[in-house]
């Protein structure tokens, strides 16, 4: 029987004392493997993105970046980035978030360099480079440099796998890879202070701390990962684990009351207040045991697309996930794996507190807790960015796996660890293949036309993507279109898509808008009203579809009504300077010249770049047979629009 568990965990024993000895073999030189080793992972990191070079902005890098008014400020704005909600640079909302420190980059990013998305995308590849190396020295140092290889390899897995794309090809996405950036940074730092007892470094890594959740106010998920780790897994000194978890929890109190404070000045911290579009499960009256039931069932997919990753989609908004009961097997698996990994987790850990795989699965369940829509809604219904903290979990679990694999050639070999080849038997295929679709999928990410075209496919029956490829149509192709008959087909394609996201979700008025746009454009101003019309029975607020109602009845020569649409417009927003400009337009078509210049003056003061103020000064100028002033407004028009005539 003694005989018999001798041989069982000889492997072990052989497999251990190989290691060790290797290490201590390399202890002279073993900085410079690991810096090699770290240098490699930088540049693979590197290489599968740096196809991302060429893409356009693309999704929402609009809103943080090229049409976003605060950042275009450039560096002279960084105060006031400092101290108002994230979004506030594009539109106002109730709901928002404070992310300040990937704006402040972005503001500098234009001022050096303009609105060119070039620099955004080098930079974000050398931060997640960075990340990947980061992510390195923490799973070296996790293992007490004992276990090189395993952190080798599952940072490979993390630097390749293409659920990763939209953190990188998406340059707004900055704030993810900040967060990780310098989460780890401050774990890494955390881990020399358990070492050396130094307080700089305990300084050094608080504020490393800050600054991710100064990123991304997910890294709240910290709070449970540092003790984990400097309770058991870097327990060398209880007094020292103490003190970092002491100071993480005072700067993410500290983070919080600024956050707090902010989102408060400016009324946006209302949870309550979400949108269908953003996250299905915030549907009126929906049933909370369909809400938790596709909650779970979207945890599953999270797992799925770990595993295989494919499809890979930019927007997860109704109806592409549709709910679920508890009766569909796809919640009933998820729920399975989820209970079975916390329960396998937990018995792991209190087998041997510093057990890999307990850590693996314990990190993934933590990080992923925060973006489960179970407790409490986020603002999404499912997104891959989501996924990329969680997703280290798996790649430590799939590099375990392999290095098990490993180490048993190894130890019946006689062979040293990092000199045993036998783990690329596994990860070369596994990296090949993941190189490939990540590569892919950064090419579908080149515009928002290809992204859009790409990813409606396949999920047809998610509303927002119909409409926002139908919008990219409207905006992008049909617009710059000069040949009639190609633009008329073009703006075809596009009523056809979001004729196919109201029939997903009929109550969006934002897709009533545009499809009423289209209509418009088509001259065929009936079904343009229908649209609009529902579109302000379901919000009576939107001044855009009441101002482009107002300039329907302004083209049937209904002036008097049109009037009463373009002021309500404007009393509804009181900076929207295209209602203005027809109002002012309407007022020089019926003779009223003071009160039209009065407008269109209002209009060019809102916004100077606003073409069609010009336009209709200049037609209003050339109506009163003023032709040097119809001709210097007309001069000023045709810089923007050279195809305008009177």
């Amino acid at each position: 029987m003694a005989k018999k568990q001798t041989k069982k965990q000889t492997p072990k024993i052989v497999s251990q004392s190989v290691a060790s000895l290797q290490i201590s073999q390399e202890r002279k030189g073993k900085f410079s493997v690991r810096l090699k080793l770290a240098l490699f992972l930088g540049l693979i990191s590197f290489i599968v993105y740096a196809n991302t070079l060429k893409n356009n902005y693309t999704f929402d890098d609009s809103s943080l970046i090229s049409e976003n008014s605060i950042v275009k400020k450039g560096i002279s704005a960084i105060p006031e980035i400092l101290s108002t909600p994230y979004r506030r640079g594009h539109y106002i909302t109730s709901n928002d978030l404070y992310r300040p420190l990937s704006l402040v980059m972005f503001a500098g990013e234009y001022q050096l360099f303009g609105l060119n998305p070039a620099p955004g995308h080098f930079i974000n590849i050398i931060l997640f480079a960075s990340c990947v190396i980061m992510l390195f020295f923490f799973l070296d140092k996790l293992f007490e440099e004992k276990r090189t290889l395993l952190a080798f390899i599952a940072s490979v897995l993390f630097a390749l796998h293409p659920i990763h794309t939209e953190v990188v090809a998406n340059i707004k996405s900055r704030d993810e890879l900040l967060c990780f950036f310098f989460a780890f940074l401050s774990l890494n730092v955390f881990i020399k202070y358990i070492q050396t007892g130094k307080r700089m470094q305990l300084l050094i890594g608080s504020f490393c701390f800050f600054l991710s959740l100064l990123s991304k106010e997910t890294v709240i998920t910290f709070l449970a990962v540092i003790p984990l780790i400097f309770f058991f897994y870097r327990n060398e000194n209880k007094k020292r684990s103490a003190n970092i978890t002491i100071c993480a929890v005072v700067i993410a109190i500290i983070y919080l009351l600024i956050r707090f404070s902010v989102l408060n000045y400016y009324h946006a911290n209302d949870i309550a207040n979400m949108s269908i579009f953003d996250n299905a499960l915030a549907k009126p009256g929906l049933a909370v045991e369909l809400r938790i039931a596709t909650a779970i069932l979207i945890l599953g997919y999270y797992i799925k697309l770990l595993f295989v990753p494919y499809p890979l989609i930019c927007d997860y908004s109704y109806n592409a996930i549709p709910y679920a009961h508890f009766s569909n097997p796809g919640v009933l698996i998820s729920l399975a794996i989820y209970i079975c990994m916390l329960l396998f987790s937990i018995k792991l850990f209190f087998k041997n507190h510093k057990d890999p795989y307990a850590f693996g699965m314990l990190f993934f369940l933590i990080t992923i807790s925060l973006f489960s829509n179970i407790p409490f809604l986020i603002g999404t219904t499912m997104g891959e960015r989501l996924v990329f903290f969680p997703s280290l979990g798996f790649c430590l679990l799939f590099g375990l796996f392999i290095e098990k694999l490993s180490r048993r050639i190894a130890a019946e070999k006689n062979l040293s660890i990092l000199g045993n080849n036998s783990f690329l038997i596994l990860l070369i295929p596994v990296s090949l293949i993941y190189a490939a679709i990540t590569f892919n999928r950064n090419n579908e990410w080149l515009d928002n036309y290809t992204l859009y075209k790409s990813d409606v496919k396949k999920v047809p029956d998610d509303s927002r993507l119909n409409l926002l490829i139908g919008e990219e149509i409207q905006k992008n192709l049909a617009d710059n279109e000069k040949d009639t008959t190609k633009r008329k087909v073009l703006i075809e394609e596009a009523i056809n898509y979001v004729g196919k996201s109201i029939e997903v979700y009929p109550d969006n008025e934002a897709s009533h808008l545009e499809i009423g746009f289209l209509f418009q454009k088509m001259k065929e101003n009936d079904s343009a009203e229908t649209h609009y019309l529902i579109a302000i029975k379901l919000n009576p607020s939107n001044s855009k579809a009441i101002n482009n109602l107002g300039r329907i009845y302004l083209a049937r020569k209904k002036y008097l009504q049109a009037i009463v649409l373009f002021k309500k417009s404007i009393a509804l927003d009181s900076d929207y300077s295209t209602a203005y400009a027809n109002l002012g337009l309407c007022y020089g078509i019926m003779g009223k010249f003071d009160s039209a210049f009065s407008f269109l003056r209002i209009a060019i003061s809102i916004d100077p770049n606003y073409n069609i103020s010009y336009e209709n000064l200049s037609m209003i100028y050339n109506a009163m047979g003023k032709a040097d002033s119809a001709i210097k407004y007309q001069s000023i028009a045709q810089k923007n629009n050279p195809g305008f005539k009177l």
